[in-house]
């Protein structure tokens, strides 16, 4: 936690409660845990959020890849539709 230690920490906690007193201290450790988890939840969501784009821009790569892909194919096999015409003509005849 922060790399805070016992050590630490008990001297935050006596130093908080010469500062604030008895009773303010657990009013505002609460208002603190509050804002931490606050803080906490807001940097969980942008992290997701952060995934979630990352990952519809790697599944829009992969569309243009293999669209790429798809018509370098079709560029390539296109002369083939000629010659398959050819053959069906040609066993129609014998």
């Amino acid at each position: 936690m922060f790399g805070i230690g016992l050590p630490e920490l008990v001297m935050i906690l006596v130093l908080g409660l010469l500062v604030l007193g008895p009773k303010r201290l657990p009013e505002v450790a609460r208002m603190l845990g509050r804002f931490y988890g606050q803080l906490r939840r807001a940097s969980d969501d942008f992290q997701r959020t952060i995934r979630q784009d990352l990952d519809a821009l790697e599944r829009q790569e992969d569309v243009n890849r293999n669209k790429a892909v798809t018509d370098e194919i079709r560029e390539r096999f296109a002369g083939f539709d000629g010659v398959q015409t050819a053959i069906r003509e040609h066993k129609g005849d014998g």
